[in-house]
């Protein structure tokens, strides 16, 4: 029965999670108070309301830390806040982004996927999702969920308008 509802979940959230493709094509922009760069070691350190965007795409906190690769290309964003926040346009045509909020927020660029962890929540215009941990592929529109007996994970969902 659990295995239904999980399922039903995935297809409600699924084609709502995409990202727009045209988020990849702009350029990222990093706005922060501080900023500590290790060009050896391909990081860099950004702290104090710290907001990233990159098309549709936001991601908030009071510290982010971005990993890039031998050739200079983004690997991954770790935000860390009280909360950290996450949002990106589904379709052009939504009123509202998907929004994403939780302790820590890793983005793999390589994968496209998205974990929230600690108090995570995901909201979209019409559902709620929220648990210990949530991870979300923006490429398959894939959605899991972790959680235990203490922990749970939780949906709302609201009525179709008609």
């Amino acid at each position: 029965m659990a295995k239904r509802y999980f399922i039903a979940i995935i297809w409600l959230i699924a084609p709502s999670v995409f990202a727009l493709p045209e988020d990849r094509d702009q350029p990222i922009e990093i706005a922060a108070d501080n900023a500590v760069i290790n060009e050896k070691q391909n990081q860099a350190e950004y702290t104090g309301a710290v907001l990233v965007t990159q098309g549709t795409l936001k991601l908030e906190g009071e510290l982010v830390n971005l990993k890039t690769n031998e050739a200079g290309e983004v690997e991954t964003f770790v935000s860390k806040g009280q909360p950290a926040r996450f949002e990106n346009l589904r379709r052009k045509t939504d009123k509202e982004p998907v929004r994403g909020r939780a302790l820590t927020i890793e983005y793999s660029y390589d994968t496209d996927q998205v974990v929230l962890t600690g108090d995570a929540e995901i909201t979209t215009e019409d559902s709620e999702f929220s648990g210990p941990e949530i991870t979300y592929d923006l490429s398959t529109g894939e959605v899991t969920a972790s959680g235990s007996r203490s922990k749970r994970v939780n949906m709302t969902m609201q009525p179709k308008k008609k």
